[in-house]
């Protein structure tokens, strides 16, 4: 299958999660960044773990498997609790950001698990040229929606 074609499958699933979830892209957004945290720390300590339980992928390298599930878990478990979004045009514009920052923090993995050539190679090296842009945007963008968040207030006892 064509690395354009993988591609937009992910980006459509991330932003179908995130649009029908409801949840708001602050707390997913910084839950992504720490995945991605975790993950530039672990991959290589746990893929030998999971290889050594008795997983072994080729095609994709577990190594891929194991970086994209890093990145992604803490999303996902966020993804059944927390702010939501009321208004559709923010679920969309929420829905965007969160299928745009997972995408850029998935390339790496992405990339090693996928053989990159023609279309899909021009494809995959804009969004790596942009990477860093992308995702210092999304960063912002979450920050901001975060402390846009009303928490509910609780009234206080009467004494």
């Amino acid at each position: 299958m064509s690395f354009v074609v993988i591609f937009v499958i992910t980006i459509v699933l991330l932003f179908a999660t995130a649009y029908f979830t409801k949840r708001r892209f602050g707390v997913l957004g910084l839950a992504l960044t720490a995945g991605g945290m975790l993950s530039s720390i672990w991959v290589g300590d746990l893929t030998p773990i999971i290889e050594r339980a008795g997983v072994i992928l080729i095609a994709p390298p577990l190594k891929s498997v194991v970086a994209a599930t890093l990145i992604l878990l803490p999303a996902v478990i966020l993804l059944f609790s927390g702010p939501v979004y009321r208004d559709p045009f923010h679920r969309i514009v929420g829905a965007v950001a969160f299928a745009m920052l997972a995408t850029a923090l998935l390339l790496e993995p992405l990339g090693s698990a996928l053989v990159i050539e023609g279309p899909g190679k021009q494809v995959y090296e804009f969004f790596v040229h942009y990477k860093v842009l992308i995702i210092t945007v999304s960063l912002i963008l979450a920050i901001f929606d975060v402390l846009m968040t009303k928490t509910p207030r609780h009234a206080s006892p009467k004494h």
